[in-house]
């Protein structure tokens, strides 16, 4: 008994003593200190970053290059990667000379080494030997150990610039629409410039649709992070000349740029300064359009029951998903109706033009229409063909007006 009496204490004592155990608290990130704004312009320690890219690129920034799918935007960036390696104008900027990391996450290395030797070739470039490559085409690319791997390799290189494309490859298992996502790649592309000090220069792609009713920053797919968060944005538009593209930039620390055109000619861009740059080519409808006519087209012989519209739909190659999807863009567009007693679906006709016609013909049609409305109706103004009789306002005060009481 003295034995478990002992052992019961013991245990009682270990239980007093782990709740009488402080717990442990985290000391918060450091972070820098506050100062008033007289120190703050005071600091002699703060010196503007280098234009990489004279009035276009800082080192230490980030910037995105976007445009539509198959716009050549690998080309543009590995002519940036030389431009600046060799210290050659960009298109229409000249270039600080520097070191520079292209990562490269889509091409063969094969096909990359062949558009490698075709632009150097027409640059008449014969040694890159700023220009460094890691191809990691093949390679399943994780964000963090991407970041990690270009941080340890890139110490002691001084890289003026770092490109990765395109960026949607380092988004494995994420959603490029979500906000906290991008959030997240756009912090860790951050830290790669805070820790190497060079600029970050990434590729990303425009969303369907037609990207010239949109404004610039809206034109990236997936969340509006994508447009925010750079400090340079390179954006290129199609344009109506074929394979041209409008250039426009939204820089955050520089001046505003006209816009202006570019042409493909293989194996890089060039200027244009003969064409509109506002003249950009709209997008056509594509697919949308086409399968919302087809399935349209359905009910101008008359009003169709939901399954039998649904069935004459996939007769014609449209998918059950789609038909779905072209539905519901048709019912938001008031184009078609749903009568519930009949359980039909209908086109809907379209709006009477509100303009008044003032032809003679308009005007017998109108006698016409009120000589079939009773007498009774048109002179208490109750039918929709004639207007309302106008209810006399009555004058305004004045004054003046008032009688005079002489017996004050």
């Amino acid at each position: 008994m003295k034995a478990k009496s002992k052992k019961v204490g013991a245990s009682r004592e270990i239980k007093t003593q782990e709740i009488k155990a402080k717990p442990v608290v985290s000391k918060p990130p450091s972070l820098p200190t506050i100062n008033n704004a007289t120190q703050f312009v005071n600091r002699s320690d703060l010196v503007r970053p280098r234009e990489l890219v004279q009035g276009l690129v800082h080192q230490g920034t980030k910037a995105v290059l976007s445009g539509g799918s198959k716009t050549c935007k690998t080309w543009i960036l590995l002519d940036l990667a030389l431009s600046v390696a060799t210290g050659r104008a960009f298109l229409r900027w000249p270039t600080t000379r520097g070191k520079v990391l292209f990562v490269n996450l889509e091409i063969h290395e094969c096909f990359f080494k062949e558009r490698l030797e075709q632009l150097m070739g027409s640059r008449g470039i014969t040694h890159a030997d700023r220009l460094h490559l890691l191809n990691l085409r093949g390679t399943n690319v994780n964000l963090n150990a991407l970041v990690e791997q270009i941080i340890v390799q890139a110490e002691g290189k001084r890289y003026a610039m770092i490109i990765i494309d395109p960026v949607y490859k380092i988004m494995a298992g994420k959603s490029e629409n979500s906000a906290s996502a991008v959030s997240q790649v756009c912090n860790s592309l951050e830290r790669i410039a805070k820790t190497t000090g060079a600029a970050v220069v990434f590729a990303h792609h425009f969303t369907k649709g037609n990207a010239k009713n949109k404004r610039m920053i809206d034109r990236m797919s997936g969340s509006g992070v994508f447009g925010r968060e750079p400090d340079t944005i390179i954006s290129l538009t199609g344009h109506t000349q074929p394979d041209c593209y409008t250039v426009e930039m939204v820089l955050r620390n520089l001046a505003p740029q006209d816009s202006f055109v570019v042409q493909w000619q293989h194996p890089a861009m060039v200027e244009r300064d003969d064409l509109d740059p506002e003249d950009m080519r709209p997008e056509r409808g594509g697919a949308n359009e086409a399968n919302d006519n087809a399935v349209l087209a359905l009910l101008d012989a008359g009003p169709l029951a939901s399954r039998e519209w649904e069935t004459r739909s996939i007769a014609l190659g449209i998918s059950r998903r789609t038909y779905f999807r072209v539905k519901s863009r048709l019912l938001s567009h008031h184009r078609v109706a749903y009568d519930r007693q009949t359980r039909t679906w209908s086109l809907v006709a379209p709006a009477p033009d509100p303009t008044p016609d003032t032809s003679a013909a308009g005007a017998r049609s109108a006698t016409d229409a009120l000589r079939r409305v009773p007498r009774r109706a048109r002179r208490v103004g109750h039918t929709s063909n004639t207007p309302p009789t106008p209810v006399p306002t009555p004058p305004a005060f004045n004054p003046e007006d008032r009688p005079i009481n002489f017996d004050l």
